[in-house]
């Protein structure tokens, strides 16, 4: 019995310091986020720390290096982008809207987290890869409802929606780099250059679809 409590005060305090590690990892990461904004993308991991109210070494002791902390801001970015884009991705509305929408929530990510962007760029950003192999299988899937419904050759889904996420991810790092055409005019040709993919894709299979109405699947 002893044994026994002494087991979950063990575990008790194990847990509770984990979670104190985390939150000093979100903290940190927070940190990272507002120096970003302040200082840019080559911001050093001093300035970092400064932000957060500490010294380097403290800051890493909870990061290896600094690709350990990039990993971290590109984790948070992967989560932003999916709390924007997913109240966006209604697939009963009309595609065209659908599109529109979505892309118009990656560009103002994009456009309200410029020097995140730009430094994961610079670094290995893997759950920011992640999350948009996530994306691009979310359009695969549509996709594949679309051609299986129909009997049609499925296959064609997955790399159509990596090609499309490939040339708009492509596309925004332009947009971001040069800033040389208004954002709304922007996504409105990303929309467009999206649309014609995928109908492009669906009418080689013999599918036709209004954009500007709704689809049951």
């Amino acid at each position: 019995m002893p044994g026994s409590v002494n087991r979950q005060r063990t575990d008790a305090r194990t847990e509770r310091w984990r979670e104190h590690k985390l939150a000093l990892r979100r903290e940190f990461v927070d940190a990272a986020f507002r120096a970003l904004a302040e200082h840019g993308p080559e911001v050093s991991m001093d300035e970092i720390a400064a932000e957060a109210g500490t010294v380097k070494p403290k800051l890493y002791r909870h990061f290896a290096a600094k690709s350990d902390l990039a990993g971290a801001v590109s984790e948070r970015m992967g989560e932003i982008l999916w709390q924007r884009l997913l109240p966006n991705m209604n697939l009963r509305d009309a595609p065209r809207v659908t599109i529109r929408r979505g892309l118009e929530a990656y560009v103002n990510v994009v456009d309200e987290y410029p020097n995140v962007f730009k430094f994961l760029m610079r670094t290995d950003s893997e759950p920011l890869m992640e999350s948009g192999k996530e994306i691009a299988g979310v359009i695969a899937n549509v996709l594949k409802e679309f051609l299986s419904a129909t009997d049609l050759d499925a296959e064609l889904a997955d790399p159509s929606a990596y090609a499309v996420v490939g040339a708009v991810g492509a596309a925004t790092e332009w947009w971001m780099r040069t800033r040389t055409m208004p954002k709304d005019k922007f996504v409105t040709h990303l929309a467009t250059m999206t649309w014609g993919a995928l109908d492009a894709v669906l009418r080689e299979q013999g599918i036709t679809l209004d954009p500007d109405r709704a689809v049951e699947l």
